[in-house]
């Protein structure tokens, strides 16, 4: 349902004064979208599961069973949580987030080997 003239001149008049009190938190919330926050999530969903699978590590040196529980917790809910927001994002953006991952090129040159030593064996 379309807004009518009136009330999209009281939009205007908000957004207006917003951007005079406090440009920063203007500036912030006009950028920010679904899609990067979701993507953000997404990287805070993989540190956790990345510390709970340190921790869990460090559990099977100095055996402590809370300890090992919690880490295997946290890495099932950090699962979940990182799951959740990759479904949400949908598949194009993960594309996107696979091709910004830090590892993303060394990846790429580890297919492309694989690939080329499984034409070289067809041959």
């Amino acid at each position: 349902m379309p807004l009518s003239d009136r009330e999209q001149q009281i939009l205007q008049e908000i957004e207006d004064q917003l951007y005079e009190q406090d440009p920063d938190f203007a500036r912030g919330v006009s950028s920010t979208t679904l899609p990067v926050v979701l993507r953000r999530n997404v990287r805070r969903g993989m540190v956790a599961f990345i510390g709970g699978l340190a921790v869990l590590v460090g559990f099977f040196f100095y055996p402590r069973l809370p300890v090992g529980v919690v880490a295997f917790l946290v890495m099932v809910g950090a699962a979940y949580y990182t799951y959740d927001n990759l479904r949400k994002i949908g598949t194009e953006q993960v594309r996107v987030l696979r091709e910004q991952a830090p590892l993303s090129g060394l990846m790429e040159r580890i297919r492309r080997k694989i690939r080329e030593a499984g034409n070289r064996e067809d041959e």
